[in-house]
């Protein structure tokens, strides 16, 4: 298996190297709180409860972000019980500053998961995706489509494309003003037109058996839409060796292509591997993570798959994101050993870059969730599902040269 090789991200006559993380809110939570969470024994119920209302509305994930370069700001996309989920982050005073979301919320938007995305025009569109149960099907109107215009910062629910139905990530296609969405639950495919304001259902991620869609979706230089699926094969005991598999979408054929492949794993004694974070290259091709931690590749031209490497131990790979220098950084890891790795797809030279620690503070990312690269070449990495504190904004400098 190709293995990332150790590099020093002050090498080559670069800027020394920073990290930071940046603290919108800063709550340790009680030590016999936290198993709690851990466990898996917390229900939506108790999260909203008076009893531990003040320290979940402190429970943050920055689970989803988007550089304006313009402005100097990263637009942040929260997980948050308050529904105040939605902050710019000021790269030049250090400082966050909310956009007032939470005054045209429901109750239940509570999170944009990966759904920050910018179209032809300069506007930025949103999604709330849930954190509630099926118990509350009938209370929750479904997923807001949400518009904000940057230059205004006038933020406005267009639609609720789908009743009951909460969206999980959005991907865009400028050139045609497609949004294409994915939900949960149950887990579906839609594709939202910006200019008639039409939307449609293209059909099922998963069988309900086990959850089969990747974190993103992400468009080749073809301009056709990858994701993955989950297998259901209700007459069997087991989903066998290819449970997850992959999907493409192109709007000029109008129907999903199913592929009976998905992403190789690392173990042999696994049965399957799931996709974690999606990108879209540099080179047009699409890059995938998976649970495993390892980076893949799709070719947009013969759709095979390759296996680029494991660049950096630990499980989990969710967060990308194309620097100006035309490579592909990432961030690998979850459990507090998070690390930085940087992928040349003309050399193919896979980098491990070390972990995402600030000395200052003495601690490790947890698990990176979305990635963003500001045109001076500073990485923001946006922390989530940290069960013993909030969630940061990691700031890293010094690694690509400006």
């Amino acid at each position: 298996m190709p293995q990332a090789k150790a590099e020093d991200g002050q090498k080559g006559g670069r800027r020394p190297t920073q990290i930071r993380a940046r603290k919108l809110i800063d709550t340790r939570f009680p030590d016999d709180e936290v198993p709690l969470v851990t466990g898996g024994v917390w229900d939506y119920s108790d999260l909203t409860s008076d009893r531990h209302r003040d320290w979940f509305h402190e429970w943050i994930s920055f689970d989803c972000l988007l550089a304006d370069d313009r402005r100097n700001l990263i637009w942040c996309g929260l997980t948050r019980l308050n529904t105040d989920v939605l902050w710019a982050y000021d790269r030049v005073r250090g400082e966050f500053r909310s956009l007032g979301f939470a005054k045209i919320a429901n109750r239940f938007d509570a999170k944009f998961h990966r759904s920050l995305v910018e179209d032809r025009s300069g506007v930025i569109w949103a999604a709330t995706a849930l954190l509630h149960e099926i118990d509350c099907w009938e209370e929750a109107p479904g997923g807001a489509l949400v518009r904000f215009d940057p230059n205004t910062e006038e933020l406005a629910i267009v639609a609720r494309p789908l009743r009951h139905l909460y969206i999980q990530s959005l991907q865009i296609d400028r050139q045609r003003g497609l949004l294409y969405g994915q939900t949960y639950t149950p887990e579906v495919f839609f594709v939202y037109d910006l200019d008639g304001g039409q939307c449609r259902l293209l059909g099922p991620l998963g069988s309900g058996v086990a959850l089969g869609q990747s974190e993103q979706l992400a468009i080749d230089r073809r301009g056709a839409v990858w994701g993955s699926y989950a297998v259901g094969r209700a007459w069997s005991y087991a989903r066998g060796p290819t449970e997850y598999r992959l999907w493409r979408y192109h709007p000029e054929e109008d129907r999903r292509r199913f592929f009976d492949y998905g992403l190789p794993a690392l173990d042999d004694h696994r049965n399957s591997v799931k996709a974690d974070g999606l990108c879209a290259g540099p080179d047009g091709a699409v890059y995938l993570g998976t649970a495993e931690g390892a980076l893949c590749r799709i070719d947009p031209d013969s759709f095979q798959v390759e296996l680029v490497g494991k660049p950096a131990p630990g499980r989990r790979l969710a967060g990308m994101a194309v620097g100006p220098d035309g490579r592909l950084y990432g961030s690998c890891g979850r459990d507090g050993s998070a690390s930085l790795f940087r992928y040349d797809p003309a050399s193919r030279e896979l980098a491990n870059l070390g972990p995402i620690f600030d000395a200052d503070c003495g601690q490790q990312a947890w698990q990176i969730h979305d990635m963003a690269i500001t045109a001076d070449g500073t990485i923001y990495a946006g922390e989530n599902d940290v069960p013993y504190r909030s969630g940061y904004l990691w700031e890293i400098s010094g690694y690509i040269p400006s």
